[in-house]
């Protein structure tokens, strides 16, 4: 179809190479800027198509076998060396964006496909909670699918160690070397059969998982007595993703008076409200400082997709809100 509408800038930017797959992970369009038929299926009225886009380039089903393929191939080849006799097992979280729900049962039915134990959240969560929770289930692994505060039409695939924290080397090369050997025919089989989830089971965490996360969270409060007696008002949006399942119960439990962006607080793949959901960004704050400015709040706080980046604003007592630099954001978290 596109050949025949003579779309060759989006031919070409589909397949005129893979993916990549980088230290952190990979991430690309998951929505072409053409649409064909196929992908639209029967979408129309929708927000999002009813597939991803195809192509080489794109983060589609292909590209997210793949990569897995790729990170339990040398989480069970680290096991061995490590002389780890046990099933790997992986926790997966996802943010609110296009397919990251499918992206993430895919990926588990997959690892389960190869002989792995995979575990996911009933929703999505932040990637701060998927670290905490590979090491609170003693996993081999983690996945985010999420592609941060990028673009609407973008998604990705993060990769975390056993650790908690992000692959890094010399484990991210391993992983990398891997995923650039892994061809056509050793992927589409395993493409086709984790479609069929029955086929490859996973399991869904219960609730208990997100209290353990609520709970040490409560640790990292240094001085609770003093945000009880001292806690100025505060808005906090999460930009329409995940930030808030977490931050705003735990903020709740120390008896901040919080103030939610509701119209923010919704789950939206378009991220509608703002150019961009990067919180350092001030245009992203600017429903959140409106809000404050009415209900009197002394700082506004906002949280990326997959909540992991968190941007500050402050009242500076005179006449407006200051937006802080992830610099100043570090002293003060330092100083406290």
């Amino acid at each position: 179809q596109l050949i025949n509408a003579g779309e060759w800038t989006e031919i070409n930017d589909r397949f005129h190479k893979n993916l990549a797959f980088g230290t952190g992970g990979i991430r690309g369009r998951t929505i072409g800027r053409v649409l064909t038929d196929a992908e639209r299926g029967e979408s129309k009225g929708k927000s999002s198509p009813e597939h991803a886009a195809v192509g080489s380039n794109t983060l589609n089903d292909y590209t997210v076998v793949r990569a897995t393929m790729a990170l339990h191939g040398y989480i069970s080849t680290w096991m061995a060396s490590e002389g780890v006799l046990d099933v790997p097992r992986i926790v997966i979280a996802h943010d609110v964006r296009h397919f990251s729900r499918h992206f993430c049962e895919l990926a588990a039915s997959t690892w389960s496909a190869l002989g792995g134990y995979a575990m996911v959240f009933d929703g999505p969560r932040s990637t701060p909670q998927l670290s905490f929770t590979v090491r609170l289930r003693y996993a081999h692994a983690g996945i985010v699918i999420t592609a941060s505060h990028n673009p609407p039409h973008d998604n990705g695939f993060k990769a975390y160690f056993v650790d908690g924290a992000q692959a890094v080397p010399p484990h991210a090369g391993a992983i990398v070397d891997r995923y650039s050997k892994l061809t056509l025919q050793d992927t589409v089989p395993l493409v086709v059969s984790a479609g069929e989830a029955e086929s490859s089971p996973f399991t869904v965490l219960p609730a208990g998982d997100d209290l353990a996360y609520r709970a040490a969270l409560e640790e990292t409060v240094l001085d609770a007595e003093l945000l009880k007696e001292h806690c100025p008002k505060i808005v906090f949006t999460p930009i329409h993703g995940t930030g808030g399942i977490a931050a705003i119960p735990s903020l709740w439990d120390h008896g901040v008076e919080l103030v939610s962006v509701d119209e923010q607080a919704k789950s939206d793949p378009n991220f509608s409200t703002v150019k961009s959901p990067n919180p350092e960004n001030p245009e992203a704050l600017k429903q959140g400082i409106s809000l404050a400015r009415k209900v009197k709040a002394k700082a506004v706080l906002a949280s990326d997709p997959d909540g992991d980046r968190i941007g500050v604003a402050v009242f500076n007592g005179k006449d407006r809100f200051e937006c802080l630099t992830g610099n100043q954001v570090g002293c003060m978290l330092s100083e406290y």
